[in-house]
């Protein structure tokens, strides 16, 4: 009697286990699949950003060296980048 107490709480345990597992499976391959479109999202936009900063950078400033003003747009894009995440990590606490 004993033992088949203890296999119907093995049972139980085992199938919360799963229930949770199968639940934060999900979840996270809805986070996957949201990154994922992130990414391409990000993709599609970054050569139309990155010339429009780099066009700005270059109309206010007195260098003309392409490095530089690649390097400068591309840290202006990084500070915002950055920004932009602290500000929606707060939000989403």
């Amino acid at each position: 009697m004993r033992k088949i107490h203890k296999i119907k709480k093995m049972k139980k345990i085992l199938l919360v286990a799963s229930l949770k597992f199968k639940k934060e499976f999900k979840r996270q391959l809805r986070l996957a699949i949201a990154a994922a479109i992130g990414f391409l999202i990000a993709f599609a936009w970054k050569d139309f950003i990155f010339k429009l900063v780099q066009d700005s950078v270059a109309d206010i400033s007195t260098f003309t060296e392409i490095h530089f003003i690649g390097i400068a747009s591309s840290l202006i894009i990084t500070i915002l980048g950055v920004i932009l995440i602290i500000i929606s990590s707060r939000f989403l606490e």
